[in-house]
């Protein structure tokens, strides 16, 4: 259910940058049906961190737009990722927020909406430090459990 909802999620953004994007795809290039599993998963998710400032430092919407779209890809990628059986879940949903989050800064874009999507993409790092805490476990989670 996780992995459909994964790429759902992957294919929404997939098809609002295409659709913002058209330079993006020729004809004669073949769209990739899924997005491979990052194999590390910090160095991505530190990708995903430097594109995420770039495009808070944008002035131009093509510019943030780019940087979205490689977030988004860098995501999914991440989304395809297996993690332990325990964080699997939670993970995976984090993800989900950040990848359908990521599909309304770029709704924004499609407006030429800048500060709007500068709001909504905010609203990521929220996400981004919530689901941290779940990675890295509490002195006293790791004393009493939970």
């Amino acid at each position: 259910m996780m992995k459909l909802v994964s790429l759902i999620s992957v294919a929404s953004v997939l098809l609002v940058g295409l659709t913002l994007q058209p330079t993006l795809v020729r004809a004669e290039e073949p769209v990739a049906a899924a997005v491979a599993a990052t194999t590390d998963v910090e160095a991505t998710m530190k990708k995903i961190g430097f594109n995420f400032k770039q495009a808070m430092q944008a002035t131009e919407v093509p510019v943030m737009q780019e940087k979205v779209l490689v977030m988004a890809e860098l995501v999914a990628s991440v989304q395809a990722y297996q993690f332990t059986p325990e964080k699997q879940v939670v993970f995976q949903q984090g993800l989900d927020k950040v990848a359908a989050q990521l599909t309304l800064v770029l709704g924004a874009l499609a407006k030429q909406d800048l500060a709007t999507a500068k709001q909504l993409l905010g609203e990521v790092d929220s996400l981004k430090k919530q689901y941290h805490k779940e990675r890295s476990p509490s002195f006293w989670q790791l004393i009493f459990g939970g």
